[in-house]
């Protein structure tokens, strides 16, 4: 009898090791992501997105990545508005799901890809405008990152700025809840801020 457990349990272990190998992205799906999102999901709103998309001025021909994409509402639009290619980028499986069934409920599938990635260890030169709904820290964090693009790329945050970072442009948003919200704009190469020149 005690044979035959071990047998049973050596084969069941097997069997579980064998399916993370071939299937790590229901293994993924199964039991939550890597690492714990750094924010969670709180939604733009959609007049929102649509200033944030004509201040960033996306185009047809433009490539979106939307960092901490949530339900896809921003790369939904960006799609439906303009005709772009967009990309959405998100580490909590919950939202990838539900992403993916609004880009394919929306008809959008031909534009739009949704994906399970750590943003901070993604590569962003393959955009052309990048947008943020992070707490100020993260939007920090990316720095890096965003030095590495080319020149001209829009990155546009909801609400929240990017410390040590001069906006291009700023803009305030009557939303129709009756509150209101800010949009900075920020174009390739950064501009720096001298934190030595201020204290001069």
């Amino acid at each position: 009898m005690k044979k035959k457990l071990l047998r049973t349990f050596v084969i069941c272990q097997f069997v579980l090791f064998a399916g993370l190998i071939l299937y790590p992205s229901v293994a993924v799906a199964q039991y939550g992501p890597a690492k714990k999102p750094d924010i969670y999901f709180v939604a733009t709103p959609h007049e929102v997105v649509e200033i944030m998309l004509r201040l960033a001025d996306v185009k047809k021909g433009d490539v979106i990545y939307d960092l901490g994409c949530g339900d896809g509402r921003i790369v939904i639009a960006a799609a439906k508005k303009a005709g772009a290619r967009a990309y959405g980028y998100d580490i909590d499986p919950d939202m990838v799901k539900k992403s993916q069934e609004n880009v394919s409920r929306e008809r959008v599938g031909h534009l739009v890809e949704i994906h399970e990635q750590d943003i901070f260890e993604l590569d962003l030169r393959g955009a052309t405008v990048i947008t943020l709904y992070l707490l100020p820290k993260l939007n920090v964090r990316l720095i890096p990152q965003l030095d590495k693009l080319k020149p001209g790329v829009r990155i546009v945050s909801h609400e929240f700025d990017m410390e040590g970072v001069m906006p291009d442009a700023e803009a305030v948003v009557n939303r129709l809840d009756g509150k209101t919200s800010k949009i900075y704009l920020w174009t390739t190469p950064l501009k720096k801020i001298d934190k030595n020149a201020k204290n001069r």
